[in-house]
């Protein structure tokens, strides 16, 4: 196996609208069908055989994983039980279920390799180049891609797969992403996989 296909909070605290994160980001991470896409994306790598990763965020109770002081994203996070490993909130969304047998990680930060396993997992699985869908491109997409270009994957962002904080930053960051990796869509990922 040498592709690995990777779901970064696709997650109900996240991607949902009832979700600690999702309330505020919902209605620009669902917009432009990006929801559609990585359904589609994901059967297509399943069809294709590729490895499926999932990335959650999750924490343990009093999440001691998250320093004291942090502020923005993450520090209202420490107080809802949203992010307790095992709640419905770190769980995947519906539309994006995994299916037995699909590696699920969890994980505490912007950094889908930080903290897990997943670099040894794919090393261990051979895999050299891996595809990316997730939310949000800001903070765990963009951080993730970065890594893994810096970690000797090719990495291949889905883009129509991927939600944002808005417009304006999504488009900064898919400039900044194509300097370490390709920037792709779902429909090229399928004609890729056939």
């Amino acid at each position: 196996m040498s592709s690995a296909f990777l779901v970064l909070h696709y997650q109900n605290s996240v991607a949902h609208p009832n979700g600690i994160w999702g309330s505020e980001l919902f209605s620009q991470i669902s917009k432009d069908e990006t929801y559609t896409n990585a359904k589609h994306a994901l059967e297509t790598a399943r069809r294709a055989g590729l490895l499926v990763v999932y990335v959650n965020v999750a924490f343990r109770p009093n999440a001691p994983e998250v320093p004291q002081d942090l502020f923005g994203i993450v520090a209202h996070a420490r107080s809802s039980d949203q992010c307790l490993a095992g709640s419905w909130g770190t769980q995947p969304i519906e539309e994006l279920a995994p299916l037995e047998g699909e590696v699920q990680l969890d994980n505490f930060n912007s950094d889908a390799f930080q903290g897990t396993a997943l670099d040894q997992i794919l090393r261990a699985q051979g895999v050299t180049k891996i595809y990316l869908i997730g939310q949000v491109i800001e903070h765990m997409v963009g951080t993730s891609m970065k890594r893994a270009a810096n970690s000797g994957y090719k990495a291949v962002l889905l883009a129509d797969c991927v939600g944002g904080y808005s417009d304006v930053t999504r488009e900064a960051m898919l400039d900044i992403l194509q300097g370490y990796g390709r920037i792709s869509t779902s429909t090229e990922f399928a004609t890729e996989m056939k």
